[in-house]
């Protein structure tokens, strides 16, 4: 016997639309697929330096949500290396406008370049403002210029060796261009991007940061990118301290400006 609930059937649209729907959802293909993780055989033992900076506009003690996304991955390397941490809340540093190494009597950006050049991974950490990377973020990406230029006039680069990894976080939308946008400046920077070289969290839209806090902490595919991102980060910064990139002898190949360069030592 078919037993059936005493409701009104839906309207012959009605249903044909929940149909549809339903199709639609079923269909739907996420962005970001999580991928299997599987421990790696390392090529050495290293320990590592780890430099965490954190662009978020919040001042300490305040949650930064992007500094529980960055502490996730930092956790995550702990358990695969023994690393020494140095997180560094740029909201609360002194870095004044400008591309120099030093643009006043009050300026840190002279101490963070010292922890830069100790680091063998260096973290950058921003949120999401109106669809880009944090004023942060920016202004410490036009303070590397200083390390650019000298790269470019001398040939020895404060950055070569050291491996860079991306946290991002925000509500909306706009993960993926910040990650590619800082992915390019890095690189061209001298930084070693790794596989999967970043890991992020966008919320509803709509809905504060900070509403969305107990899904992130929960989210599958954020967990699987900051776990796939440690290792990798660890995996390649080891990697180049045991075969750093050399020089031969000798003088610039490249082109006429640089032909009396000698190789930097």
């Amino acid at each position: 016997m078919t037993l059936r609930k005493s409701v009104a059937e839906p309207a012959a649209p009605a249903r044909k639309h929940g149909r549809l729907a339903a199709a639609l959802i079923a269909d739907e293909v996420p962005m970001y697929k999580t991928k299997p993780r599987f421990l790696c055989s390392m090529p050495s033992d290293a320990p590592l330096n780890v430099l965490a900076l954190n662009a978020s506009l919040k001042h300490e003690p305040t949650l930064s949500n992007t500094g529980e996304l960055a502490s996730l991955v930092l956790d995550e390397m702990r358990a695969l290396a023994p690393i020494s941490v140095k997180v560094v809340r740029l909201s609360d540093a002194t870095l004044p406008v400008g591309l120099g190494f030093r643009e006043a009597a009050e300026d840190d950006w002279p101490d963070l370049v010292t922890k830069i050049r100790a680091a063998d991974i260096v973290l950058f950490c921003t949120p999401i403002w109106w669809g880009g990377r944090s004023s942060l973020m920016q202004r410490l990406i036009e303070r590397l210029d200083a390390l650019d230029e000298e790269y470019s006039a001398t040939g020895r680069s404060a950055i070569k060796g050291k491996v860079a990894g991306i946290v991002i976080t925000g509500s909306e939308d706009g993960a993926l261009s910040v990650m590619g946008s800082i992915m390019m400046v890095l690189s061209f920077m001298g930084f070693t991007m790794p596989p999967e070289c970043a890991a992020y969290w966008v919320g509803e839209v709509g809905q504060p940061t900070s509403h969305d806090r107990d899904k992130r902490l929960r989210n599958m595919a954020t967990m699987h990118m900051a776990k796939g991102l440690a290792q990798n980060l660890v995996y390649y910064a080891r990697l180049l301290k045991a075969h750093p990139q050399t020089f031969a002898a000798g003088k610039a190949v490249c082109c006429e400006m640089h032909a009396n360069l000698e190789v930097p030592t």
